[in-house]
């Protein structure tokens, strides 16, 4: 298959791997362990309808942002997570922007979903870069997971879904409607070298009913229930406990899409 979605910022070289550097969202610097995992530039499968055969003949949007950490970006971790793998083509954005045109095909040329994930930022720093962004791209809908980064840096939920708050609020001032996702439950896990990571596990269930209580306030701002989706397949996360696996992030595309037909229904438009 013919390589798709080029021209997303990258840290890594796609098809390579590399020991990577410490941060909320990275296993510290393997010095053994196997090389596996490499992550191919071949597109991204058209995730499935979360519920097929129910959709609006339209969306009423079709430029989207993609803001966020490590996890937008689309990081990957091996399976022992020692590695972490640039998976840009294979991150929820490609795969929610191949959905899209796929499941609305008259619509497909204009449908674009950039990716602006930073692989470990907190949410405390993306509501400094968002303004920008929303200034700069214009998009006609804003879709944001961050968060987990604060929680592991020692950020309180308070602090954390108050940056989320803050983005929310310059998204209003550029009348972006947004769509927020909740975190997927993440793991301790315990790495090869006997490092313990907690990957801020006991604390994403409050972190999710506060993003929760925060939307339910907000006008033209909705959730993509990704905690939900998720469950509790361990299989869908990597083995850092932290980033999603492949079949992860096609979940992600899945409910996100959900969530965007749901928001910006547009009936009776022939497709």
């Amino acid at each position: 298959m013919r390589a798709l979605y080029g021209g997303i910022p990258t840290l890594l070289a796609l098809g390579l791997t590399t020991a990577c550097t410490e941060s909320p969202t990275s296993p510290t610097r393997a010095t053994t362990g196997p090389t596996v995992g490499i992550i191919s530039q071949t597109p991204p499968p058209v995730p499935p309808r979360a519920n097929p055969g129910v959709a609006t003949t339209a969306v009423g949007a079709t430029r989207f942002l993609a803001f966020g950490d490590s996890i937008t970006f689309g990081t990957l971790s091996s399976f022992d997570g020692v590695f972490l793998y640039d998976g840009s083509p294979q991150a929820y954005p490609a795969r929610l922007e191949l959905g899209l045109k796929t499941y609305h095909p008259a619509q497909a040329p204009a449908f674009t979903v950039l990716n602006r994930g930073v692989p470990g930022e907190g949410a405390v720093e993306g509501a400094r870069r968002i303004a920008s962004l929303l200034a700069t791209i214009r998009p006609q809908a804003l879709l944001v997971l961050e968060g987990i980064n604060d929680l592991n840096s020692g950020r309180s939920v308070g602090q954390t879904v108050s940056a989320l708050d803050t983005m929310l609020d310059y998204a209003r001032v550029y009348n972006v409607p947004a769509v927020v996702a909740t975190m997927f439950q993440t793991y301790e896990v315990e790495r090869p070298n006997g490092e313990h990571r907690t990957n801020a596990a006991a604390l994403v269930p409050s972190l999710n009913a506060a993003i929760r209580q925060m939307v339910a306030g907000r006008q033209n701002v909705f959730v993509a229930d990704v905690h939900a989706a998720f469950g509790t397949n361990r299989s869908l996360v990597g083995g850092d406990g932290l980033h999603p696996t492949e079949a992860g992030y096609e979940r992600m595309a899945t409910t996100f899409m959900a969530a965007i037909e749901q928001a910006f229904p547009v009936r009776g438009t022939a497709q």
